[in-house]
């Protein structure tokens, strides 16, 4: 069963991109396991370290993109679905493609980030080693319900672990109440920034703000966005756990750059970063969590951070028509929010799209968009296209805001709307495309088709690279 598993799935994984038809990354993955639904299972045993799980609502590509640098610079050969599928289909397509026709995996380490809802069965085929949670915010109702349910099934998933590292976020008060229900044969890290400069200004999007031992309201020292950061309870001894690794002396540098520290009891590495914001600065030390706890030393470490960038959509960018395009991906109002307080921190960023799609992959409840702060985008800017499904909803958002009204463009086709908005912006500026996860593919898409960039499969995504023209 297993070597038919594997034909039929490199199979549909050659006709998706010869053809370059959708689901190339989870659908020879979902027929594989139809036919053999161990397939995961027969194929992680054979990897000689074992497997990393990476999971939490945001975060999760961009932490797996950097510690799968570091891995890779350490040595180890890295069997990770990188493209960011994280259903249970999109980890068997990555083990079709990176294996044998035996079923021999072409790499010693799994390294794999899953989707909070699958964790359960994630967890029981993986058999991970080691499991690191970045956030739990709200995101896509519709599909998980409220916090405390994701947060039960991600413990749900830990239960039967034994003799594995689970690596917590302990700025987040939901993820390091997860400790609680990890049993004693497992070790619990945690991680957390120890920053005075850069403290959140909105307070949207504050999701988990009430103890989760008494129900009391937490007082919080700091924050450092939505609900991460310095925190207690006033009537119990629920507090903010001591980290193991932190993250200090940061400055960020508008959208595009950052510096920091990353440290941990013994030591230090001073990181400078292709990459803003301090939720890329989470990403970062928890990717440096994962590979300390792993024995990597802060030399690599620090090699390999210094030359990551952006993960797929994730701040990735493109230059056309000698025009700088940064592709940002927002799926819920924390994400929304913090993207655009970065923005607001560089004042050459005018132009702007926004992408609002609901398909079920984006959540189909887009009512999101009222708990996130855009009001730091109502400045000098020069225009605004909002695109997608939802394009309406979106506009409406901004008028609500009193943005100037007269600088907004509606266009519900997203290729025409990225058309005009590369026309009329003025050469060697920069157009900031924040766009929900199917709008990020079908632009993705459209610019593979015209020739504009490659398909992900062809060369790591994340690579910046210059193009002549759109087609005209």
């Amino acid at each position: 069963m297993k070597f038919i598993a594997l034909i039929t799935g490199k199979v549909l994984i050659l006709f998706s991109r010869i053809f370059r038809v959708g689901g190339g990354s989870s659908f020879p993955g979902l027929v594989a396991l139809k036919i053999d639904p161990r397939l995961i299972v027969k194929i992680t045993r054979k990897l000689k370290n074992g497997t990393i799980v990476i999971t939490g609502t945001n975060g999760k590509t961009t932490t797996s993109k950097h510690l799968s640098a570091i891995l890779g610079y350490s040595g180890l050969k890295v069997v990770h679905n990188r493209t960011g599928s994280n259903l249970m289909r999109g980890i068997a397509s990555t083990l079709i493609e990176q294996s044998t026709v035996l079923g021999r995996p072409r790499g010693n380490i799994g390294l794999f980030e899953i989707d909070e809802a699958t964790m359960p069965d994630a967890v029981s085929n993986l058999k991970p080693k080691v499991i690191l949670v970045t956030n739990l915010f709200r995101d896509q109702l519709d599909r998980y319900g409220e916090l405390d349910r994701t947060a039960a099934v991600i413990a749900k998933s830990m239960e039967h672990l034994e003799r594995a590292t689970i690596i917590l976020n302990a700025d987040d008060p939901l993820v390091s109440s997860l400790a609680k229900k990890i049993n004693n044969k497992n070790k619990v890290k945690y991680f957390g920034l120890n920053e005075d400069r850069y403290i959140a200004k909105s307070r949207a999007s504050l999701d988990s703000k009430d103890c989760l031992i008494c129900g009391s309201e937490l007082v919080f020292e700091k924050r450092f966005y939505g609900h991460l950061g310095i925190y207690s309870c006033p009537k119990c001894d629920f507090k903010r756990p001591e980290v193991n690794y932190e993250a200090k002396n940061i400055t960020l540098y508008g959208i595009k750059s950052a510096s920091f520290s990353l440290a941990n009891k013994t030591n230090n590495i001073d990181i400078s970063l292709n990459l803003s914001g301090i939720f890329n600065i989470y990403n970062s030390l928890a990717a440096y969590s994962l590979a300390r706890t792993l024995g990597i030393d802060g030399d690599t470490i620090k090699a390999a951070l210094g030359n990551s960038s952006a993960a797929f959509g994730r701040m990735e960018k493109l230059v056309v028509d000698n025009k700088e395009i940064y592709l940002l991906l927002v799926k819920n109002p924390i994400g929304l929010t913090q993207i655009i307080e970065t923005l607001s921190t560089d004042s050459g960023a005018r132009n702007f799209m926004l992408i609002l799609n609901d398909n079920f992959a984006d959540g189909t409840d887009v009512s999101w968009i009222w708990d996130a702060d855009v009001n730091p985008l109502n400045g000098d800017f020069n225009f605004i296209y909002t695109a997608g499904i939802r394009a309406q909803d979106m506009t409406l958002r901004l008028k609500y805001e009193d943005f100037n009204t007269s600088k907004i463009k509606t266009i519900n086709d997203i290729e025409k709307a990225f058309g005009e908005a590369i026309t009329n912006m003025p050469p060697g500026e920069t157009l900031y495309v924040l766009t929900t996860y199917t709008g990020m593919l079908q632009l993705r898409n459209y610019l593979t088709r015209i020739g504009i960039v490659e398909g992900f499969w062809r060369r790591a995504p994340h690579e910046t690279k210059s193009y002549s023209s759109l087609p005209r």
